[in-house]
């Protein structure tokens, strides 16, 4: 029995820009991208036999063929002709509809696995069929800061770019993605301010911060208590705040963890947040 365990990292968007809609009606997006440590948990398991199971801790799943664990192991074993059966584990810490790309890393981990068991695919090709699952499981087969791009295919690695001291805070309540992106072509919010991206990521290199979310007042129109939470933080000293990709998760930005300490022990005291403590990462971390 070949096995293996990989840490799935949560992501936050500084950047996420909506650039159009295409025919297709996907959303034609650029964001940089940033993996941080708050992790899921994924132990694949490969023995003689056939089929695949799926066992969760922290989710309940209603169809465990409909979870991107699941979806993501038969994809691999359909485009690689491996014969197997498949013994999947999944602890959950990621909150869900959260906008931190949770399921898309579980889904990212599922495929990185597999081929660090069986080396059957090169990278460019995990990132294609990455591309079939969702629009942020490509940038998890590299799980490096990256710049995203069109639907989710194209990442670009930004090898330079620093990794940031980060202050998390979900809260009771989610929003669905596809809620969010429906409810940006309801209001159209549609800005022809591009970002110079060049620029954004030298500003980044020279200790500057930049935040951007196309996504945000969509979120916010869907509750309004992600805009409370926002001013929430701002009211107890935090200045860079932003709503990490659909939401409702919001983050903010520390020059070190301790200067978020005291923020962070009177929120996860208050019961009311799901709150935590975070560092951008690169690469995947294995257990075993």
């Amino acid at each position: 029995m070949d096995s293996i365990t990989l840490l799935c990292p949560a992501k936050l968007n500084l950047t996420l820009e909506i650039l159009g809609i295409r025919t297709d009606g996907y959303h034609v997006l650029r964001s940089i991208m940033q993996p941080v440590d708050l992790f899921d948990e994924l132990t694949v398991c490969s023995e003689s036999g056939s089929g695949i199971e799926l066992e969760t801790e922290g989710l309940k799943l209603p169809d465990i063929k409909e979870n991107l664990v699941y979806k993501s192991a038969e994809l691999y074993l359909k485009e690689t002709g491996i014969s197997t059966r498949l013994q999947l584990k999944l602890k959950k810490k990621i909150p869900i509809q959260a906008g931190l790309g949770g399921g898309s890393s579980n889904a990212a981990a599922t495929l990185v696995g597999l081929n660090r068991i069986y080396y059957a695919l090169s990278t460019d090709r995990l990132i294609e069929l990455a591309a079939q699952i969702g629009a942020d499981v490509p940038f998890f087969i590299h799980c490096r800061t990256a710049l995203m791009e069109g639907i989710g295919e194209k990442i670009t690695v930004l090898n330079d770019f620093p990794l940031l001291n980060y202050l998390i805070v979900k809260p009771s309540f989610g929003l669905s993605t596809a809620d969010v992106y429906k409810k940006w072509d309801e209001i159209g919010t549609s800005s022809n301010n591009n970002l110079n991206i060049g620029e954004i990521i030298e500003k980044y290199q020279n200790g500057q911060v930049i935040l951007r979310n196309d996504l945000e007042q969509a979120a916010e129109s869907l509750n309004s208590g992600i805009s409370k939470l926002k001013e929430l933080l701002k009211q107890l000293g935090c200045s860079n705040v932003l709503v990490s990709g659909s939401g409702t998760a919001v983050f903010a930005i520390f020059t070190s963890q301790n200067e978020a300490k005291d923020i962070y022990d009177y929120l996860n005291d208050s019961g009311d947040y799901s709150v935590f403590l975070a560092k951008g990462i690169s690469g995947w971390h294995r257990l075993s």
